[in-house]
């Protein structure tokens, strides 16, 4: 096992901290990393690594859009306009049920036969960059077909839910420029652009986070990491312990989260 890549600290930054040279709880010790940095994002709602995102925010008359992630680093695309990229068929009409969705990692194509044996596929926007690519590998599914109407990155095809084919081609659109009059506050994450009136979808693709974890969240994700190595045997009902005349306290994982919670609250998200 090795930490997770997104997260806040490193085994040897943990290890230093801790006084610990040997390397025999070096896996428990990455699972507690994985965890503490796991809770830091929970608590503060957000990522912290640098990372690319695709986020559609819904609005309405609004001028201002606050995105999921912060620092923004660079931003790639703002778009409010789309247009029909990718159309998928059913090849047997014989089949009861056919359909297409659209989530956030890829396609689910779901067919059903007229024998009622069912198959599911699910190519991904990872495995499939390109609408080209993605009409390429369906067309060498059984029971679909389609076409690629204007080759765009498949990520920015737009969210749908099951659509049935047995009828009826479905149209899948794709974001695209045409929304260049904005401005975004890097640090905040916030796009500004014009005022418009009624309802409006737009489209943001950016990368966010940052290249270096400011300290004060690896020391908050350490305390906790190390509360929760520590915490493994100790008997939680025990506040102190004395032997004969010498007594100490107990620190309760309360009084360490409260610290790094302190550490965290400029880093909280806005909900």
């Amino acid at each position: 096992m090795a930490v997770d890549t997104a997260s806040l600290i490193t085994l040897v930054e943990l290890k230093s901290q801790m006084g610990i040279t040997s390397t025999t709880d070096d896996t428990v010790l990455e699972r507690c990393i994985d965890r503490a940095s796991k809770a830091v994002e929970s608590y503060c709602a957000r990522a912290f690594t640098s990372n690319r995102y695709y986020e559609t925010h819904d609005t309405t008359s609004q001028w201002a859009v606050v995105l999921k992630q912060n620092p923004v680093t660079a931003v790639r695309l703002v778009a409010t306009d789309w247009q029909n990229a990718l159309t998928i068929d059913s090849t047997d009409k014989t089949d009861t049920m056919t359909t297409v969705a659209v989530n956030e990692s890829g396609l689910m194509l779901f067919r059903k036969d007229s024998a009622g044996n069912e198959t599911a596929n699910e190519p991904s926007f990872a495995a499939h960059n390109t609408t080209a690519e993605l009409a390429t590998h369906i067309n060498g599914l059984t029971g679909f077909s389609a076409t690629s109407l204007i080759n765009l990155p498949s990520v920015y095809l737009r969210k749908m839910s099951g659509m049935s084919l047995r009828t009826s081609t479905a149209y899948l659109g794709a974001w695209m420029g045409g929304f260049n009059d904005y401005q975004v506050d890097l640090a905040t994450g916030i796009v500004y652009g014009k005022q418009t009136y009624g309802y409006r979808s737009m489209f943001i693709d950016y990368t966010a986070g940052y290249a270096r974890i400011p300290y004060d969240i690896q020391e908050a994700t350490t305390m906790i990491a190390s509360r929760i190595y520590n915490g493994r045997k100790r008997d939680t009902g025990v506040g102190s312990e004395s032997l004969g005349g010498y007594s100490y306290s107990i620190r309760s994982s309360g009084e360490f989260d409260a610290e790094a919670r302190d550490l965290l609250q400029t880093y909280k998200r806005a909900r």
